[in-house]
């Protein structure tokens, strides 16, 4: 594989394991970064700086064939449209722009800033003439650690929804597929794992292979909010307020059996366990 793809997010928890499959894949890998000590892999070109200087991405978007965007959801619709006008700028159409977005982000979910700045990503990316691949995950089987604090497994809010678990190795690879294959640019890519499962009950099979014992609790998000601010926690706030989002039972992308990239991986929840284990 000749080409060369910058990842914006290298070293963060869904870009890592993105970058780390590209390069498995045959692609070089550039990574902008503030700290090149945190990269998942010494195989990668490195630019060090930030995504928020437009001196820096210019310079880091320069010679690649393509860009991988997997930045924190805050800052996603700002670097979209950075690396759409610095390409435009440049006659650079052919390069493919892949993005993460999420199941749940449709017009009939807006109103919560998370969706709504997804939403408008989405937006910029089709409406730019550049080629680009919109992947659409739904809930990642590895975010169930998060939600293991201090001995406590809780969820926040009443979480009715049925999500497909999707391993984040699947999206992974999915990422990359995308990426080796034409028919994949100008597409929005649905992404679910095999299984429909409530957060509560994919979090207690967690930790019943990982904390034997341990019993999942469902507390309000007024109390989540409660324990924010004690902790003066911003992190803990934007969960909070991401949990809120999904207590609404958003509405979920339906798959589209004849996408270009296999809308079911095969990994199962209990594949997934038994690889962790192992």
């Amino acid at each position: 594989m000749n080409k060369r793809i910058l990842v914006l997010g290298a070293t963060g928890f869904v870009g890592a394991p993105v970058a780390r499959q590209l390069h498995t894949d045959g692609f070089t890998v550039r990574a902008l970064v503030r700290d090149p000590r945190r990269l998942p892999g010494d195989n990668f070109e490195t630019v060090v700086g930030t995504f928020e200087d437009e001196a820096t991405l210019k310079a880091a978007l320069a010679g690649c064939d393509a860009v991988h965007i997997s930045v924190p959801w805050q800052f996603e619709r700002r670097v979209v449209e950075d690396v759409v006008t610095i390409l435009s700028r440049q006659g650079r159409k052919h390069v493919r722009i892949s993005y993460i977005s999420g199941a749940t982000v449709l017009p009939e979910n807006s109103g919560h800033p998370l969706c709504d700045e997804k939403l408008r990503a989405e937006e910029i990316l089709v409406q730019s003439g550049i080629a680009y691949t919109i992947l659409k995950p739904n809930w990642f089987m590895d975010a169930l650690a998060l939600f293991v604090r201090d001995g406590r497994a809780t969820v926040f809010g009443r979480q009715r929804q049925p999500y497909h678990f999707l391993a984040l190795a699947d999206y992974a690879c999915a990422v990359s597929r995308a990426h080796q294959m034409e028919a994949a640019a100008n597409q929005r890519i649905v992404l679910h794992g095999p299984e429909a499962l409530l957060i509560s009950d994919a979090l207690q099979r967690y930790c019943d292979a990982f904390h034997p014992g341990l019993k999942v609790t469902t507390l309000p998000i007024w109390i989540g909010k409660a324990l924010a601010v004690m902790m003066r926690s911003a992190e803990m706030k934007q969960f909070i307020d991401m949990m809120a989002y999904f207590e609404k039972s958003p509405k979920v992308s339906e798959l589209c059996e004849t996408g270009p990239i296999p809308a079911a991986p095969l990994t199962t929840l209990d594949d997934w366990l038994r690889g962790r284990r192992s």
